[in-house]
């Protein structure tokens, strides 16, 4: 018999029920592994876990010369560049070269069903990214909350705005990168796809409420082109999260590319303190579900979560925030439990006022 009922009382004696719901909490919550797709020379047709670039290169084989573009196999290209940007845990996709928007589509899927935070195809172009990663939007409303971290193509900054589609879980990087290139033996100019799989890993190594603003990419020293600052202002303030060569190659605002219309979730860190205070709760109140609904294993819950949330306001990622767990005696019913919760999220410092008083 389970441990929280009592089990047939026919022979005298002690019989105990252990109700634990109260030792329920929250385990680790994720934020920072990648999933990456692109064309590989061997291991294709299967997700694999990876944590160093070494075990990249033996999973898929090695990358073909980038030859200005039209090389055929990049997705350990993209390996490395995230790897030496920051990326820790990456889940990695192969396809055959040549493979299709479709069966971008379908392997990105098969990624979904793992523990992703982040997505990125650095091979497709950037309107082939823009229609194949606008499956974020279905996976939110599957449970899966992801962001997709896409790379400009274009090289003029109006262009580059131009491509800006906004959505509160899309980020556009720009401009490209220099790389070296291990097939080529030299040093090449990467689109600016290959942006995305930088910022990707600078991203993921960064705690939720860390702001990319201002920070520097380890693994990229030049650019393909520097902006003006008239150009820098126009892409920040049209969605583009830009990057700047100043004391090391830096991201001048981490922004999402729903900064274009003022959304709320223009930053990147409150899309990100989001989507892990969601995972947190999911995770805390999943193991309520078929438990009774009284007050004893609501307070239980509440307590759980609080415990999370408690822990998101030590760290910092929160400011403030409101719990509540409630269930009227129609929800107890319909086995209903009603979890209300406020948060108020960190924002990072954008801007510096100095006003000086000369005397």
């Amino acid at each position: 018999m389970a441990e929280d009922q009592f089990g047939e009382q026919i022979i005298p004696g002690t019989y105990i029920r252990v109700q634990a719901e109260a030792l329920i909490t929250a385990g680790g919550v994720s934020s920072g592994n990648i999933g990456i797709v692109g064309t590989a020379a061997q291991g294709t047709g299967a997700t694999r876990i990876l944590s160093d670039y070494a075990s990249a290169k033996t999973a898929f084989g090695d990358y073909d010369a980038y030859a200005g573009g039209s090389g055929t196999l990049n997705l350990v290209r993209g390996l490395e560049i995230l790897y030496r940007n920051g990326a820790r845990k990456v889940y990695a996709y192969g396809l055959a070269a040549g493979a299709s928007n479709p069966e971008y589509t379908a392997a990105f899927n098969e990624l979904l069903k793992d523990d992703v935070n982040i997505l990125a195809a650095p091979e497709l172009s950037t309107s082939d990214a823009v229609s194949v990663l606008g499956l974020v939007d279905a996976a939110e409303s599957d449970g899966k909350d992801v962001i997709a971290v896409i790379g400009s193509d274009a090289t003029a900054a109006a262009d580059i705005t131009a491509q800006v589609s906004s959505n509160k879980r899309f980020i556009l990087a720009a401009p490209g990168i220099r790389a070296y290139d291990a097939a080529d033996e030299g040093w090449v100019d990467l689109s600016g796809t290959y942006t995305a799989a930088a910022v990707a890993g600078l991203i993921s190594s960064l705690a939720v409420q860390t702001s990319p603003t201002n920070k520097a990419l380890s693994g990229v020293t030049q650019l393909t082109r520097r902006f003006s600052y008239g150009e820098a202002t126009d892409l920040v303030s049209g969605g583009v999260l830009a990057l700047e060569d100043r004391r090391g190659i830096r991201v001048i605002r981490g922004i999402t590319t729903q900064a274009s219309e003022n959304g709320p979730f223009s930053q990147i860190t409150t899309r990100r303190i989001t989507d892990y205070a969601k995972a947190g709760i999911r995770q805390v109140s999943s193991p309520f579900i078929g438990r009774l609904n009284n007050e004893r294993v609501r307070k239980a819950m509440q307590g759980a979560i609080d415990g999370f949330l408690a822990t998101m306001l030590q760290d910092e990622a929160l400011t403030y925030y409101e719990l509540a767990v409630t269930a009227t005696r129609q929800d107890e019913i319909a086995g209903r439990a009603i979890v209300n919760v406020v948060l108020q999220p960190t924002f990072s410092i954008d801007y510096i006022r100095v006003t000086l008083s000369l005397q």
